[in-house]
């Protein structure tokens, strides 16, 4: 095995070298497959595929390269997290956030009360609490399996613990009820069994209770600043961080302000942002007429607490409490807001929170205004995918241009695209496991790493079948005739015979790929030619006598080929092609889709090459803006931090998708794909799943889940 393997390895090593990175992943598993298969001992070291593109020093600690098991063995959605997180109660605990070494800040909010601590505890009984929180604005993706595998795995540190799905449904502009149909069922495909189904806006009385309290204690207050107002205040508030930079903390907290920087309503009087409030819950004013603003900290290093909106008017209908309210809060006002109310013990989240989340930031300061219940936080790196997206904003502009075909494109990422596309529960569980938790800024995974789980399990599991995909007519001219068509055995898995067999019948006319088919022969290639002998797989010899041509397309397709059959060859050592056939029996599908991994052309969509370093890390305006009154939830964030842009949508790929309208199925693949989620090999194509949702409405429709590993052999076929 290692002599096999190594010569892969050092072509896989070299690949890595030239930042071929996919190429490069794809060689090492296929080398570690090898070994894996093998009972010899290995002669030497070689060293294994990279985690990431990027980052991939940090990350591999936390990333292990499993085999997986077949879709039969049970795999835990229950596996322990592989970081460690303060035990409730602990010190750790009390202390909800710390930092160390130069970071750390010279104020901090995230210190419990050792009363409130022990309230928590007792309602808890010590459990672990965690949530999963999205927002109902659109479905699920890989990204939110691997944060819902952590949140419901860090429940299972201890007994009695319990994970929330809490839908953060306070923006009613994008939330629809079909995507939390959509989310639930999300969930429970991936195994997982929440202790209760949540929702933000089962707490819209409290959250107002609770910012009539933070007005009176004179940290929150109504503003009327229009966009492009609160936009040049926040340029003033940088253009002040810039020149305090090199400041110690007591100069720059006694440097002044410049005019402007604050808005002007930021002091008004209490009694008068009460009244203001209450009249904006009355529906007193227009949408972006005002906005509830919490009174932070314009000289904070984070600018999470450069008083950001905690209500907004928005005069839209919400999907569950319809029009009993007008003013909705931001998530960066409810979302530590519920977590307290919710006796969550470690709020997880991604990285873009570490600086709202931080011992200074935003979440604990509210926490610690309104004297609550402040939980853990930990921060994790997002999962990207090479040549994907998985912003939900770029998902949703995909979905509504008409550019895939809905959210469960089995193109797209998301939860449903992917188990329309054949992916199963298990690999993706699998997937979230080995790549672990890091906390790597830039983490993109080749689209390749997550292949290899599905096609590693179907491997084992999946029953061989032929469909000719583009077929082209072989007429048979020496066959017997049709009642006398031979049956012939073949196995459902070569390697599993326990799997049964079928019968193929061979036909005076059949069918083959017309890619198995050239007008001239030439060197290297094992499909068919004039004159030439190959193998019908499991079946005859048959040789190519003649063409009959299309008179409309002389020298293109042919209408058909005429070939004679050995009858003693059956059972015999073939020649060196081998080619898969349907007979005259097959059934015509719908359609067959073959899908290629790359939805786009490059390996980060949006993200221009750059020589040299990229900005540094202040705020731009822009995002400042948006960081003042739109809801921040992680969907709605780029993918992988900053860096030089560029149009992600001209990159995308024309090519990921080919239909096949004439395909033929073998007659016993034609029955089976009439149950929906079917996972079957197509011999010398790849693996197919029957469409979870044509199928169901009656419809014969496969899509390509993915390709078979590339051999020597079906390269050669296709040259």
């Amino acid at each position: 095995a290692d002599v096999l393997s190594r010569p892969i390895y050092e072509q896989a090593e070299a690949l890595l070298k030239e930042r071929s990175l996919d190429k490069a992943l794809a060689l090492f598993l296929e080398a570690q497959a090898i070994c894996d298969a093998s009972d010899a001992p290995p002669l030497g070291k070689v060293k294994g595929p990279p985690a990431e593109t990027k980052a991939s020093e940090d990350a591999s600690n936390a990333t292990t390269k499993a085999k997986p098991a077949a879709a039969s063995e049970h795999f835990s959605t229950q596996e322990p997290p592989s970081v460690t997180l303060p035990a409730p109660g602990s010190e750790g605990h009390r202390n909800a956030k710390t930092t160390t070494g130069e970071n750390t800040p010279a104020v901090t909010y995230a210190v419990n009360d050792d009363a409130v601590l022990q309230a928590h505890l007792k309602r808890t009984g010590g459990a672990y609490v965690t949530r999963f929180p999205p927002e109902p604005n659109g479905y699920l993706h890989l990204g939110h399996a691997k944060a819902m595998h952590f949140d419901f795995n860090v429940a299972t540190l201890a007994p009695n613990g319990k994970t929330f799905l809490r839908f953060d449904d306070t923006n009613p502009t994008g939330e629809k009820q079909e995507y939390i149909d959509s989310i639930i069922e999300s969930v429970r495909w991936l195994g997982h069994k929440p202790a209760r189904v949540t929702y933000s806006s089962d707490y819209f009385e409290e959250l107002y209770n609770l910012a009539v309290k933070l007005i009176e204690n004179d940290k929150a207050y109504v503003c009327h600043q229009t966009k492009a107002e609160t936009l040049a205040s926040r340029k003033l508030v940088q253009a002040f961080h810039h020149k305090t930079k090199d400041m110690t903390r007591e100069e720059k907290y006694a440097t002044p302000l410049p005019q402007g920087a604050e808005s002007p309503y930021r002091n008004r009087p209490i009694a008068e942002s009460l009244r203001l409030f209450a009249d904006m819950r009355r529906g007193l004013f227009a949408e972006g007429e005002v906005v509830l603003r919490m009174k932070g900290d314009l000289r904070s290093d984070v600018t999470a607490m450069w008083d950001l909106a905690a209500y907004r008017v928005i005069l839209k209908a919400h999907p569950r409490t319809g029009d009993a309210w007008c003013i909705y809060p931001t998530y960066d006002y409810t979302h530590c807001l519920v977590d307290s109310l919710e006796d969550i013990t470690h709020s997880l989240c991604t990285l873009e929170f570490a600086r709202r989340q931080a011992p200074e930031g935003s979440y604990y300061w509210l926490l610690d205004a309104l004297d609550m219940y402040k939980p853990v936080t930990f921060e994790f790196s997002r999962c990207n995918v090479t040549h994907n997206v998985m912003s939900k904003r770029k998902l949703t502009k995909l979905v509504e241009l008409g550019l895939v075909d809905g959210w469960d494109d089995p193109r797209l990422l998301t939860l449903e695209g992917l188990r329309r596309r054949g992916y199963t529960e298990t690999a993706i569980n699998r997937f979230c496991h080995d790549l672990g938790v890091t906390k790597s800024e830039r983490v993109c995974v080749p689209y390749s790493r997550l292949e290899y789980y599905i096609r590693n399990e179907l491997g084992d599991v999946a029953p061989r079948r032929f469909a000719v995909i583009d077929p082209i007519k072989v007429v048979v001219t020496n066959h017997p005739g049709e009642s006398s068509s031979p049956e012939i055995d073949v196995p459902n898995h070569p390697a599993h015979p326990e799997m049964g067999s079928r019968k193929l019948r061979f036909t005076p006319v059949v069918y083959i790929e017309s890619s198995d088919f050239k007008r001239e022969d030439v060197k290297g290639y094992f499909g068919m030619a004039p004159g030439k002998t190959v193998r019908l797989l499991y079946s005859f010899d048959v040789t190519c006598d003649s063409i009959v041509d299309d008179p409309k397309d002389p020298g293109g397709k042919p209408l058909e080929i005429r070939c004679s059959y050995n009858p003693d060859s059956f059972g015999q050592k073939p020649p060196k092609g081998t080619l898969h056939w349907v007979g005259s029996d097959a059934v015509k599908a719908d359609e067959v889709r073959v899908y290629s991994s790359e939805l786009f052309t490059t390996e980060e969509p949006g993200k221009a090459p750059v020589n040299g370093a990229v900005a540094d890390g202040g705020a731009a305006p822009a995002a400042l803006a948006a960081v003042d009154d739109e809801d921040q939830e992680d969907e709605d964030d780029e993918e992988g931090g900053g860096g030089a842009k560029s149009d992600w949508l001209t990159e995308l790929n024309g090519a990921s998708k080919e239909a096949y309208a004439n395909a033929l199925l073998e007659p016993a693949l034609a029955a089976e794909c009439r149950v929906p989620e079917k996972h079957f090999q197509l011999q010398r194509r790849g693996y197919f799943v029957s469409d979870r949702r044509l199928t169901a409405e009656g419809k014969l429709v496969l899509n390509m889940t993915v390709s078979l590993k590339e051999s020597g052999f079906t390269k050669a076929v296709r040259k």
